[in-house]
């Protein structure tokens, strides 16, 4: 029994540390430097994880996050060196290094943490995420509202203007943190039996929708519109494709979709009107874009190692705005295909949970109109999310056996 009350506290305690990190991650303007609470606690944890071993192994299998950061460092190095053999655009590559660095070790500690722990372990974690968030984000989200933009002197607001950004300087970043929690929201509400969380998590949904519209984010609403419409698309197709067999119901139900999107296209353009023209640096991102893909026509394969190669001309110091052409940019067509094949991976073990699926989708979506690869918050959710799923599976699997 004692034991039980131990371990019952260190996890409490591993929770409630990795809440703190998650959080403050996205908390910016707290940091000294490229250094803040969230960037402390992740090297306790790492440390604590090394310590642990007997050797460190690195496998395809139990860490296909680590494998890709490796290859995609290996491959923007290849990239930096044919940048500079050839002087085509060389630009400075430590930020990006350290930032790369600190998520590969964020990737390879909680991998191997992840891997061990049951699937009840890690729902209880996810739960804790999004009800401790509820109470910090309400807290913060309520002073806002009240139209108190300071705390001992930080701002909850970004660049003096009303956008709900607390302490951070780049909006996004807190973003990002509110991104696939309404979806984590809902699978609460399915899983849970007692109506009173229901009913805190259904008011955690409207909180976090609300904050992140405040946010003024438009990449993260696109994302959960687009996001949603998915979800509702992919539970009546599961539904159907259970209870029924007949091709007609199905194709019935293509044609109510392709009817919806026919009579709701006005709306729709306005999003995606709203999507490509806007960004946080007031370029356009279709200009943005293709101005990359020039970038990248210079070193196609490798790529021109860290930096940021587009803007309103082609090397004009700006990022692309885009994950995937940031990629392409930095690490060529290898790391291009490096980073396919891993969201394939990733898409293919959470589909197994409609919920977990979307939060996933939610992130994912969230990087075509923003470069989320230095996101550290992105990629511990990825890293939650697919071991949530496939630990989930696991179990099932020897319950069957």
């Amino acid at each position: 029994m004692e034991y039980k009350i131990n371990q019952d506290e260190t996890l409490f305690f591993e929770k409630f540390l990795i809440l703190v990190m998650v959080l403050f991650f996205g908390f910016t303007s707290l940091r000294f430097g490229m250094v803040g609470i969230g960037e402390v606690i992740l090297l306790f944890f790492c440390v604590s994880q090394i310590l642990r071993q007997e050797s460190i192994l690195i496998s395809l299998q139990d860490h296909i996050f680590s494998v890709f950061w490796i290859l995609f460092l290996y491959m923007v190095t290849l990239g930096f060196i044919i940048n500079s053999i050839f002087d085509i655009s060389l630009q400075s590559v430590s930020f990006d290094y350290k930032a790369y660095i600190v998520i590969l070790f964020l990737c390879f500690t909680f991998e191997s943490t992840f891997k061990k722990r049951s699937s009840l372990n890690l729902n209880g974690l996810l739960r804790f995420i999004f009800f401790g968030g509820l109470i910090v984000v309400g807290i913060l989200y309520l002073f806002y509202v009240q139209g108190i933009y300071q705390i001992f002197g930080y701002y909850l607001t970004y660049g003096g203007a009303e956008i709900f950004s607390p302490f951070a300087n780049d909006y996004h970043q807190f973003a990002y943190f509110l991104s696939p929690l309404p979806f984590v929201g809902l699978y609460i509400i399915k899983n849970e039996n007692r109506y009173g969380k229901k009913f805190i998590a259904a008011l955690g949904i409207v909180l976090y929708i609300s904050a992140g519209i405040a946010t003024s984010s438009n990449t993260l609403v696109s994302s959960w519109v687009n996001t949603t419409l998915l979800f509702f698309i992919l539970m009546i197709w599961g539904k159907l494709k259970r209870q029924y067999k007949s091709t007609n119901l199905i194709l019935l139900f293509v044609c109510f979709v392709l009817l919806a999107l026919l009579f709701s296209y006005e709306g729709i353009i306005a999003i995606v009107k709203q999507f490509f023209e806007d960004s946080s640096n007031g370029e356009h991102r279709i200009l943005l874009w293709i101005n990359a893909l020039k970038a990248w026509k210079y070193s196609p394969i490798v790529g021109l190692g860290p930096g940021s190669y587009t803007g309103n001309v082609v090397f004009g110091g700006y990022e692309a705005h885009n994950t995937f052409l940031q990629i392409l940019t930095q690490g060529g067509i290898l790391a291009a295909l490096a980073y396919l094949v891993f969201i394939f991976r990733l898409i293919k073990v959470t589909r197994l949970n409609l919920y977990i699926l979307c939060a996933t989708v939610t992130l994912i979506m969230y990087g075509f109109g923003i470069n989320d690869l230095r996101r550290t918050v992105l990629w511990f959710y990825f890293i939650l999310f697919y071991f949530l799923c496939m630990n989930t599976e696991k179990e099932k699997a020897q319950r069957g056996a």
